[in-house]
């Protein structure tokens, strides 16, 4: 009844790491890091297709940034979410096992 899979018990352990850096930590470090790779990622896409580096170049940089913060800030709110409910689910869970031994124990 109170099983966490192993996927859960991961992210668990994931997530409160994660979460002891912080809110800012987290933001700033994915941010960061996440801005740097997309702006690689979006100059090679750009010159792939033929467009010219130094003119796109401002947008590259403002568009990853926007992307990147955006999709930071919503899988911090994702994976607070599931965090919380798995929490609650297994609360719920153990209540529900702790009433159906106290009612098992006192019909005996």
């Amino acid at each position: 009844m109170l099983m966490l899979t192993a996927t859960e018990k991961r992210f668990i352990k994931y997530w409160e790491e994660q979460r002891k850096g912080g809110r800012i930590k987290y933001s700033l470090l994915y941010i960061l890091t996440g801005t740097f790779v997309a702006i690689i990622v979006f100059s090679f896409l750009t010159l792939m297709f033929g467009l010219d580096l130094e003119n796109t170049l401002l947008y590259i940089i403002i568009s990853s940034f926007v992307v990147v913060t955006s999709s930071t800030i919503f899988s911090w709110w994702i994976n607070e979410k599931k965090f919380k409910a798995i929490i609650q689910r297994e609360i719920r869970k153990g209540m529900e096992k702790d009433d159906l031994e106290a009612s098992g124990n006192g019909q005996s």
